[in-house]
């Protein structure tokens, strides 16, 4: 049997596999990419031209390549600047780092999970404790969580960096 490709088709233009999954299988990212570039050819920015007629001096230097004939207009539209910037998420005022909330949404939904945190994008940092219910760190949007009157003190927390990320 011949070699068949990795790729295969499920149905007529439906792939097995994503453009971004078979760049990934192909490991075209770890090869080394060489150019070679072409070989730059001289050519003269001036030509002599011989004229005709007894009183046009006999010789003329022209551009060997003519102007064009269309110029792009001078005042290239500028876009408008904007000075708009996005301002961080407000944070519910029941939420706090420390308030035990209920997830809404995703696969731990209905779980309960501590805040730690709201992160730059605008996005809470929770956790299950995932020894405690299996909820590992995640990152969820304050409208998918519902705040409960719990709190716990997160003051003597040590959180360690992953060297990993």
């Amino acid at each position: 049997m011949s070699h068949a490709p990795r790729n295969s088709f499920i149905a007529p233009g439906v792939s097995r596999y994503s453009r971004s999954v078979a760049y990934s299988k192909k490991a075209l990212y770890k090869r080394q990419k060489s150019t070679v570039a072409a070989p730059v050819k001289e050519t003269a920015a001036e030509k002599t031209v011989e004229v005709k007629g007894a009183k046009n001096g006999g010789k003329r230097t022209v551009p060997a390549q003519k102007a064009p004939r269309f110029y792009p207009a001078e005042d290239v539209p500028q876009p408008k600047v904007s000075r708009k910037t996005a301002k961080k998420t407000a944070l519910r005022s029941t939420i706090t780092p420390g308030t035990v909330v209920i997830l809404l949404a995703g696969r731990y939904r209905g779980k309960r999970a501590v805040v730690l945190k709201q992160l730059d994008s605008g996005l809470l940092l929770v956790t299950g404790p995932f020894k405690i219910n299996g909820v590992p760190l995640r990152r969820v949007n304050q409208a998918y969580v519902i705040a409960t009157s719990t709190k716990l003190d997160l003051s003597n927390v040590k959180f360690k960096k992953n060297k990993n990320k």
